[in-house]
């Protein structure tokens, strides 16, 4: 008889979607940038917003349950537009101070809220900018969006003087066909606005053979339809990528400056193998058999549903507004049946998708592949 490790009675990283609205169209967003028209669920959807009583709820069983440190991140939509943001903020650092509570802004409405987040007691604030300069962010991100970007970045850090406390800073990069030959240029922006950090991820995108391919799958584990992935069919944004090019940039970048880190995920892979991400070498490169974040991670939508894949909003697993627990969902049928389809082997849209190397450990045994005892 095989023993397998307990699966933790809620996962201690949680991903909660606080709104869906947004006041920018950045172009390689899911919900609202060039592809974001596939997203025909959209305009059904975009004003939710989570309850305060859902939220505390949510925090309320990650505490009581609580084994090691918990990380809970406050994604969107912009998460600043949910008109009770800072009051989720401080409800979350009172009932589990010792979580650790990051959100990702786009920055442009910091300076109305910067003061009351440092006082809530954020823990980390990723700003999202997609060029070292309006020149190159505007056209991806939207007017204006690089001098609020860094007017809020400013009032963020003037809070934090002023409080002689405050959140980590760091900038969020994401890399796109459109400004990857930037990238230590984004660094030397780190370093002109004292910014510690920056975080570059490598776009997620599909194409639509892949995201076709991958539905029956899917849908078999949800039993309802598989359509997210269309919003990130933007194979024309990265087209002109050139591998070796990027290679080089991202060795400059991560040893350009002494006084700003340098994280271009997935970290598990070297420059040489991160450079073929936007070619057909990636999926023959890529070390994992099955994506480890289904036994550690789980994702909140504002309307209470819980998707086991951060980066597809139809992977319901179950909801919580009835009054279901976390825990019920995460051990349910649904979650189960998810994880033995892709413990069995990743799908196409796996392979490119930026949640399926993040750092984060989890016992090997719990997803490795169960074996099949034979009696003699």
């Amino acid at each position: 008889m095989v023993t397998l490790p307990l699966l933790p009675v809620v996962p201690r990283h949680v991903t909660v979607f606080v709104n869906w609205a947004c006041n920018l169209t950045c172009r390689e967003c899911w919900m609202y940038g060039d592809s974001s028209g596939e997203s025909l669920w959209l305009n059904e959807v975009k004003g939710d917003q989570i309850s305060l009583d859902m939220w505390n709820g949510v925090v309320d069983e990650l505490a009581e349950n609580q084994r090691e440190k918990v990380y809970l991140t406050i994604m969107g939509g912009e998460p600043l537009m949910h008109p009770q943001l800072v009051e989720l903020v401080r409800q979350a650092k009172t009932r589990l101070p010792s979580c650790n509570l990051d959100m990702s802004t786009n920055a442009t409405l910091l300076p109305r809220f910067a003061d009351q987040l440092v006082e809530a007691g954020i823990d980390d604030v990723y700003v999202s900018i997609d060029g070292p300069n309006a020149e190159i962010n505007n056209p991806i991100r939207g007017r204006k969006s690089f001098e609020r970007a860094v007017e809020g970045l400013r009032s963020l850090q003037e809070a934090t003087r002023k409080a002689g406390r405050g959140p980590k800073i760091a900038l969020n990069f994401t890399v796109t066909g459109m400004n990857y030959t930037y990238l230590p240029d984004m660094v030397r922006l780190a370093a002109e606005l004292d910014v510690p950090e920056v975080t570059v991820g490598l776009a997620s995108y599909f194409t639509k053979e892949e995201g076709k391919a991958s539905r029956a799958a899917f849908e078999g584990a949800t039993g309802r339809p598989f359509l997210s992935w269309a919003g990130y069919c933007n194979e024309h944004q990265h087209a002109d990528i050139k591998p070796e090019r990027l290679r080089e940039l991202m060795d400059e970048a991560e040893n350009l400056s002494d006084d700003v880190t340098v994280l271009v995920a997935p970290t598990r892979y070297d420059s040489a193998q991160k450079s073929r991400f936007f070619t057909d070498e990636w999926r023959g490169i890529i070390r994992e058999s099955t994506c480890m974040k289904l036994w550690a991670q789980t994702t909140v939508l504002p309307n209470g549903d819980v998707i086991s894949c951060t980066t597809f909003s139809d992977t319901v697993m179950g909801n919580i507004k009835d009054g279901t627990s976390l825990a019920e969902v995460f051990h349910g049928d649904t979650y189960q049946q998810m994880r033995n389809t892709i413990r069995q082997g990743l799908q196409p849209v796996c392979h490119r998708c930026c949640e399926l190397n993040m750092d984060i450990d989890v016992d090997p045994a719990l997803y490795a592949p169960v074996p099949v005892s034979v009696e003699g």
